[in-house]
């Protein structure tokens, strides 16, 4: 099993975050190579299907939502490949420290070869991608709040 832990401090509020991680329907506004996800309920138990972009084509797989602790903790896993997000969220100095997990526990031969080859890379890259683009759309969501606040209706 390969895996990736990042931890990294965001300055948008927890709701702010949490309305982003803790939402899978919002993942292709913010996560990288994640393109589309379709699902009617996103709690503990429920699966979903995402289509992700990979070096060759897109691909449609189901996830499981493993664990899930409302502005706290989302754990997900790829019911064909065994890939596994978990993200655990802590409101800290005024904004959201963020720790990030992602990896594999590999079913298929060749999810077993990718773990032994590409897989620190690739998890490595692609959590660096993920909290930078969370970062992006949690300061965006944060100042477009911000200014609804100000804004006289």
């Amino acid at each position: 099993m390969s895996g990736h832990r990042l931890q990294a401090h965001i300055d948008a509020p927890l709701a702010t975050v949490w309305s982003l991680v803790g939402s899978p329907e919002r993942y292709p506004e913010w996560w990288p190579r994640v393109i589309e996800v379709d699902g009617e309920h996103f709690e503990e138990g429920d699966e979903f299907a995402q289509v992700t972009r990979d070096l060759r084509s897109d691909v449609r797989s189901n996830f499981l939502i493993e664990r899930r602790d409302e502005l706290r903790e989302i754990r997900m896993s790829c019911q064909l490949s065994g890939y596994y997000a978990h993200w655990l969220l802590t409101a800290a100095q005024g904004g959201t420290f963020v720790e990030l997990e992602m990896g594999i526990q590999p079913r298929r031969v060749g999810d077993r070869l990718f773990n032994r080859t590409l897989a620190p890379r690739f998890f490595r890259r692609w959590s660096d991608e993920s909290i930078a683009s969370l970062r992006e759309a949690a300061r965006q969501s944060a100042g477009a709040a911000a200014q609804t606040e100000t804004t006289p209706s």
